[in-house]
């Protein structure tokens, strides 16, 4: 299994999201794995996204989002991560603003590297101290020694 930071480096953090709104969050999310050539097939992941969240909101509850897609314009398994220090109203489980977001994109062929990713993300993002961390964090080099620090164990 892999670790959160192995897959992330200071160009896919964002410590201090700009968006305001649910789609504009996802927008600015897809735009870090495109700036990166990552993705190549920008409104393809939107709709794959868009259309995610209209089955339920990834939105799950902490102060968490997970938007995630499977979409065969990612060659493999990519993710960002993201913090909104205002927080955005997104419709979360428990219907409380999100600060934290983690946007996870594969390929039909990377689906299990995908599952055992959200169960990791899940795992770390239930710790009251890792989220405290994450929203105290200044910096992305920062927020990729939280993750390295908290996936020690």
């Amino acid at each position: 299994m892999e670790f959160l930071y192995e897959l992330l480096n200071e160009s896919l953090v964002r410590s201090d999201l700009k968006s305001a709104s649910k789609s504009d969050v996802i927008d600015e999310l897809a735009e870090i794995l495109v700036s990166n050539e990552i993705i190549k097939d920008k409104v393809s992941l939107m709709d794959k996204l868009v259309e995610r969240e209209k089955i339920e909101t990834t939105g799950v509850g902490h102060g968490i989002a997970i938007p995630h897609a499977r979409t065969e314009t990612v060659n493999g398994l990519a993710l960002c991560f993201g913090v909104s220090r205002e927080g955005i109203d997104y419709d979360a489980l428990d219907g409380k603003p999100v600060n934290i977001f983690f946007l996870i994109v594969s390929n039909e062929e990377n689906k299990n590297r995908y599952i055992q990713l959200l169960a990791r993300i899940s795992r770390i993002c239930r710790k009251d101290s890792f989220r405290e961390k994450i929203m105290n964090s200044e910096t992305e080099k920062e927020i990729i020694s939280i993750f390295r620090e908290e996936e020690k164990f």
